[in-house]
């Protein structure tokens, strides 16, 4: 908290005295780009762009996925019930273990997991200058692990002028945001700082969801002539009471914000007050761009990641056997159970580097060349922190303890061929190859050796024509590769998915009003689909299926009606569908053990994909009805959406329709300084919705008894009717 409290001051007293220079050499400083992972706009990839005024519009502190989910295509959930803590997004019904992230061309998914943890890093909306999302397999530039869509986030846009800004928002659970951000403008003609400092705190609007998270960020920047070169640092700190165990069905009608988390699934009367998940995460980023001619560009960037935490849980009665050890002597009594308050620890490092050279004859050839390698070795392993027998154990005791190390490595080259004026051919290969090993005892201290190697080969060919330079016409085709999680070589021998991917889009661009429709398939080779199970920590469990697909429309428009309204909106209609797989059922036994004899496994055929919905639609209308002023009332709509591949009714999510309403007002001062004044009021029609959910069905047996199929539903409730208020000064 000191070292915070200094940061604030530095913040606060340094504007006063930095100099900065804004002369004409600016201008050209603007023409050095710094998103080389963009799709370009002569190339036939399914994009969309969100600018800085769309990110500040909704950034009120809840987290990426809440803000995303008004872009095509999107879903998200949360935990919490708020936005805030452990959030989620998908993708034309892909989850984000799919969906690739960089930040400044660095990707950000957890290489084992292929996770997204938005809470490590709170607050990055407000230094994000731009986000880039690429729909379906892409463009190579994403990075290696694009598969099922890619978004990119950056934060280095050259800002040649001084500010000072800080923002400040509350709402309902003590949702709470501040944020100082300090940029130098351009220095000595050639270098600029940009700094900024941000706290978010809620109570969830689940019982004990709360979050308390920190991060900072500092970016420098030397950019001279055709150099540019950025140093990033930024920096994440998060504390959040667990709640990933869901809502049992049957208390959705009766006690919606119930929260089992530390508790043990009720067998503690009395919540545990520390189940808690905490984790730091440190980010260095070394980004260069040079222009070596007039024809040749080089761009690369060197990233180092650091990430340590646990999550701590409180379980009941826990034999001793989980923990590595058979009995306990105390007061002369052997003891083989006790309530016991354990760790989970992740220490991981992952490092790596990217070189891109861009050819462009500024004629009709347009070409680019990259090499990556990437390094992770994480480190799990298990502690016990409290007994309520005393334990005598080694400090640095570790009931569990495994290594992963994945070693990562790409190359590719891009070609863009302009055969006439308004035509250009479109070719992408890409190479990659993957060596992951893990060791060690898992945390239910069963061994573990596994090593694996994949090699892929990821071609993608496409052609954009324009005609008056208004009407667009698209045709895109790609197959990729995606290896599987860690989580996935544990349950089981998981095979790599494959895709075809297929788009075809036509775009109308005035440069006022834009409306389009992309046409999409995505025809999978042994996915690996949700069966809509979870551990215990709330991770998916995933099986292959040999044949399945997704296919649909996108639909899109933004459509300023005159100077005072203007019309946004987009709809997916698609249909997602399995071919062909095992549903399988356990049979447990007294001691919760499965009897492999009495499994059943049932065969189904030609049902939807788990939590894909068929239908998703946006519609926003802005309005702005004096200076300074607007006023956006917009409405999201998620089809049903079933838990497991059975397409069954009664493990179903059901369609939910929220309407959100969002008031900015700036004032009308004389200086070149803001003051803002937001509102947002979230599902004003006070609708109770589930966004989120999973199910599981088991048989028990006994002497001489099998009982019948137990369904369990469990399902993550979201916030009825919620505000957020917000200011935000900027002194320039």
């Amino acid at each position: 908290m000191k070292n915070l409290f200094v940061l604030y001051l530095i913040f606060i007293v340094f504007p006063f005295f930095a100099q900065t220079d804004t002369s004409n050499n600016s201008v050209l400083l603007k023409e050095i780009p710094v998103f080389f992972n963009h799709a370009k706009s002569f190339e036939p990839i399914t994009f969309v762009n969100i600018n800085k005024v769309a990110i500040d519009k909704y950034n009120f502190g809840q987290d990426v996925p809440q803000l995303l989910e008004r872009s095509i295509s999107m879903t998200a959930t949360s935990d919490a019930g708020n936005g805030v803590g452990y959030t989620y997004m998908r993708m034309r019904g892909v989850d984000q273990t799919r969906i690739n992230v960089t930040i400044n061309g660095v990707p950000y998914n957890d290489p084992e997991s292929h996770g997204v943890f938005w809470v490590n890093l709170p607050d990055l909306m407000s230094s994000a200058d731009n986000i880039h999302i690429q729909r379906g397999l892409g463009s190579s530039n994403n990075g290696a692990g694009a598969f099922g869509g890619t978004v990119n986030i950056f934060t280095n846009a050259f800002k040649p002028n001084k500010y000072f800004e800080t923002s400040h928002s509350y709402g309902s659970y003590n949702t709470i945001k501040n944020n100082v951000q300090y940029n130098t403008g351009l220095l000595a003609n050639k270098f600029v700082i940009n700094a900024r400092l941000s706290r978010i705190a809620s109570d969830g609007y689940v019982d004990r969801a709360s979050s308390n998270v920190y991060s900072y960020y500092l970016s420098a920047g030397y950019i001279k002539n055709k150099t540019t070169l950025y140093f990033n640092h930024f920096f994440g700190s998060e504390k959040t009471y667990q709640s990933w165990n869901g809502l049992p069905e049957d208390s959705l009608k009766t006690n919606r914000t119930y929260n089992s988390a530390g508790t043990d699934y009720g067998q503690k009367l009395i919540p545990y007050n520390n189940e808690t998940d905490n984790y730091k995460q440190w980010h260095y980023q070394m980004l260069l761009t040079q222009q070596l001619s007039n024809k040749i560009k080089l761009n690369a960037n060197l990233f180092y990641i650091r990430g340590k935490g646990y999550y701590e849980q409180y379980k009941v009665d826990h034999s001793f056997s989980n923990y590595g050890f058979d009995s306990l002597m105390y007061n002369n009594n052997a003891f083989y159970s006790s309530d016991i308050v354990r760790q989970r620890w992740l220490s991981n490092y992952f490092y790596g580097a990217n070189v891109q050279l861009n050819y462009n004859n500024k004629k009709n050839i347009d070409m680019s060349f990259s090499a990556t390698y990437n390094q992770y070795r994480g480190e799990h392993f298990g502690k016990i922190v409290a007994s309520t027998i005393p334990l005598n154990l080694d400090e640095n005791y570790k009931y569990y303890k495994s290594m992963g190390i994945k070693n990562d490595a790409s190359v590719y080259g891009i070609l863009n061929y302009k055969v006439k004026t308004n035509t250009t051919l479109y070719l992408d290969l890409q190479y990659r190859t993957i060596q992951y090993t893990i060791d060690g005892l898992n945390d239910d201290r069963s061994p573990l050796d596994k090593k694996v190697n994949f090699s892929f080969f990821n071609p993608k060919v496409g052609v954009k024509h324009k005609i008056k330079n208004r009407h667009n016409l698209q045709l895109y085709a790609g197959i990729g590769s995606h290896e599987p999680l860690r989580d996935d070589f544990i349950n089981g021998k998981p095979k790599a998915e494959s895709m075809l991917n297929i788009e075809a889009s036509y775009i109308y661009d005035n440069k006022k009003q834009n409306v389009g429709a992309n046409l999409y398939f995505m025809g999978y080779k042994n996915q690996l689909v949700l069966t809509g199970e979870i551990n215990d920590v709330g991770a998916p469990i995933r099986t292959n299926v040999a044949k399945s697909y997704r296919a649909g429309i996108e639909l899109f428009t933004h459509l300023p009606i005159n100077k005072y309204v203007e019309f946004n909106a987009n709809a997916t209609l698609s249909i997602n569908k399995i071919i062909e797989f095992d549903n399988t059922i356990v049979t447990y036994d007294e001691n919760y053990t499965p009897i492999d004899s009495l499994l059943i496994t049932q065969k189904v055929k030609n049902k939807d994909i788990s939590y894909s919905p068929n239908l998703i639609t946006y519609a926003e209308v802005v309005i702005y009805p004096a200076k300074g002023l607007s006023i956006t009332i917009n409405n999201k709509y998620t089809g049903r959406q079933y838990m497991d591949n059975t397409e069954s009714i009664d493990k179903m999510i059901k369609a939910y329709n929220i309407n959100n309403l969002v008031v900015s007002y700036k004032l009308p001062v004389k200086t070149n300084d803001d003051y803002i004044f937001s509102f947002m009021l979230n599902n004003f029609t006070n609708r109770k919705y589930v966004s989120n959910g999973y199910t599981y069905s088991e048989r028990y047996a006994g002497d001489g008894y099998i009982t019948d199929t137990y369904k369990y539903n469990y399902y993550y409730p979201q916030a009825p009717i919620n505000f957020m208020l917000g200011f935000t000064m900027k002194i320039r």
